[in-house]
């Protein structure tokens, strides 16, 4: 009997800036490819998908704080199976900085708008929207 799509999670860490929202963008290590992106990792075995959200991003940033769940999640499929990502913000304190994971080689702050000229995946720069569509609402 197949198994479903393996969970995974998405997660734009945000932080107020002095002018706008910021977010951080992770740099991995040249042999996973170099490319800057958000948090992103697999749920252990039946992790809810917030739950693996708040636990990758502690464990690739030591941040914690406030997880919204950005309500979109995407199917698609790797050499090792189907996967099924979901997406959320995780807010956190004004000039927090995290400690990275042996995963990143740099990390950095950007406003919503240069975070888009970075990306290269199209469910990054989607789940990006929808982080800034959920920041316009609370204004």
């Amino acid at each position: 009997m197949p198994k479903g799509p393996r969970t995974k999670a998405l997660v734009w860490v945000v932080r107020p800036g002095d002018d706008a929202p910021e977010v951080l963008l992770l740099q991995r290590t040249p042999k996973r490819g170099g490319a800057w992106h958000p948090v992103t990792g697999k749920a252990d075995k039946d992790e809810a998908p917030d739950k693996a959200a708040l636990r990758e991003a502690l464990e690739e940033t030591g941040l914690h704080g406030t997880l919204q769940d950005l309500r979109w999640a995407h199917a698609f499929e790797t050499e090792r199976g189907p996967m099924l990502e979901h997406c959320f913000a995780l807010h956190v304190r004004m000039g927090a900085e995290p400690k990275l994971s042996d995963e990143h080689v740099a990390h950095r702050w950007v406003p919503l708008a240069d975070a888009k000229r970075e990306l290269e995946w199209p469910s990054h720069l989607h789940s990006l929207d929808l982080l800034e569509q959920a920041l316009a609402r609370k204004v």
